[in-house]
């Protein structure tokens, strides 16, 4: 109890903490403790930040070896498991012993919200996978007609728990998003659980636009986001780009907090903010130039994913990041040559590509180069029945496209066609093409640099222009005769 109060009153005294720990591991069992004393002991050496990873491993021994777990109550070894993923101390058999317990219950309906939020935050970040369990406890928390007393804090840990474990369940998180976008207000969620849950989302892959809208909309409407950290504004940023919800007010106001805490961020957060805001196509000149000296103080700590994705987003945005910023990221780049996943050159190539657009005199060395091009025109084209639509509405109208021309420098096209001797590449763009409905920067990127170093023009016909046509074909005909430009001719 002692150390207990210590760490609910938010209060460290290390030497203590050590000597309660010295005398719990030199016993030669902890029968004589009863399981709340145990539970209660982890918790708070967990909650003080003390590592004493002797100490936890004595105690699950004990309740192992000595049988327990019927003596616990279910915030007991929740309190536990809590404690053990929040020191960052793995014991699978432990957690598998508790898995198997909760899965003979029939009980789990009579589970506090908290109990079985925490449960399963802990395994998620424990790193132990019990896919039964999670799916036994979302069927329970479905089941249970107290919805509604499950707080904003136990809804973020528990979606966040099952996209860590990579657990399906798109039920849950259905009923997770339709409870969020009733209430009538955000006002109790913290910038944590607003992180947590829209990540939770685009990891899960799971699409509920209108509780992605609700969120950004809450965040907006904020005075500012002091209160928010440099990774819960790079999750924000990562999970709307990644499901592709576009909200240019949200990545306005997370650009401008992220300029004011730029020396916060670590190289994993900077680069998947840039990621984010040049895939979703937000590609604000003032924000890349201005996170440059947070990227260069980071670059020797990027891994090749990293390295990859900052050099893709500023290859995208646009915006020449200087000189001694290339020579650092091509180092850098060099260094991880062997790291690098076939994506990753190939963004490392559209870098280069952009480069030539600059004609500066920087790019990579040739022996990188080949790599990176060789990865770039590796890439199998994906055919669809939008596709075949067009180009047969192509040669309909006298123009044999060439389909999946290959430029070059190594894009390819999904049609190339000649309209009065010129060139001119048609690209079929679907939903993946898109944030929203506006180009992402993939979209972006491949249009401008086939126009600026191939000479080629390039026009797009979005998925749902074209579908708006129906089964016309003359409509459709008419549609590609006015892209084209051939009604002017």
């Amino acid at each position: 109890n002692i150390v207990w109060a210590f760490a609910k009153a938010q209060k460290t005294h290390p030497p203590f903490f050590e000597k309660v720990a010295d005398h719990i591991v030199a016993l030669e069992h902890l029968g004589s403790f009863e399981p709340q004393h145990l539970s209660i002991t982890v918790w708070a050496f967990a909650k003080a930040k003390v590592s004493r990873p002797d100490l936890f491993e004595k105690v699950a021994d004990a309740i192992i070896t000595e049988d327990m777990f019927d003596s616990f109550k279910p915030q007991g070894l929740s309190n536990i498991l809590w404690a053990f993923a929040t020191a960052d101390v793995s014991q699978p058999p432990f957690f598998e012993e508790v898995a198997d317990i909760m899965l003979a219950s029939d009980n789990l309906h009579r589970f506090k919200p908290q109990t079985l939020s925490n449960i399963l935050w802990a395994f998620a970040k424990a790193g132990v996978s019990q896919p039964p369990l999670f799916d036994k406890v979302a069927d329970a928390i479905l089941g249970s007609a107290n919805r509604d007393n499950f707080k904003p804090q136990y809804l973020s840990n528990i979606v966040w728990a099952f996209a860590k474990a990579d657990v399906s369940h798109i039920s849950l998180f259905k009923e997770v998003a339709a409870l969020i976008v009733t209430l009538r207000h955000l006002d109790a969620f913290d910038p944590q659980s607003l992180s947590n849950i829209v990540w939770a989302f685009a990891t899960a892959e799971v699409s509920e636009p209108l509780l992605f809208e609700t969120v950004a909309d809450h965040i907006c409407a904020l005075d500012d986001l002091r209160e928010f950290t440099p990774q819960g504004l790079s999750n924000i940023a990562w999970a709307y780009a990644t499901s592709k919800e576009s909200h240019p007010r949200l990545f306005g106001k997370i650009a401008t907090a992220a300029i004011e805490k730029q020396h916060l961020f670590d190289s994993q957060s900077i680069a998947n903010l840039l990621w984010a805001h040049a895939n979703a196509g937000e590609l604000d000149p003032t924000f890349f130039s201005s996170m440059t000296p947070a990227v260069e103080s980071n670059i020797l700590h990027c891994n090749h994913q990293n390295l990859s994705n900052i050099a893709w987003a500023y290859a995208v945005s646009n915006v020449d990041s200087g000189a001694l910023f290339h020579d650092h990221l091509i180092n850098a780049c060099l260094e991880k040559h062997d790291e690098f996943t076939i994506e990753g050159l190939c963004q490392l190539y559209q870098w280069h590509l952009w480069q030539e657009e600059l004609t500066s005199n920087g790019g990579l060395p040739a022996t990188l180069l080949e790599k990176c091009y060789d990865a770039f025109v590796s890439t199998v084209p994906c055919h669809s029945t939008l596709q075949d639509d067009v180009f047969s509405q192509l040669s309909s109208i006298g123009l044999m496209p060439k389909e999946e021309f290959q430029t070059p420098r190594g894009y390819r096209l999904d049609a190339l066609v000649q309209v009065n001797g010129k060139n001119i590449g048609v690209e079929v763009e679907g939903p993946y093409h898109f944030s929203g409905r506006n180009p992402n920067g993939s979209t972006i990127l491949k249009n401008r640099q086939v126009s600026n170093l191939e000479g080629i023009p390039v026009v797009s016909v979005p998925y749902w222009e074209w579908d708006e046509l129906g089964n016309d074909s003359i409509k459709k005909q008419e549609y590609l005769r006015s892209l084209l430009g051939m009604n002017l001719l």
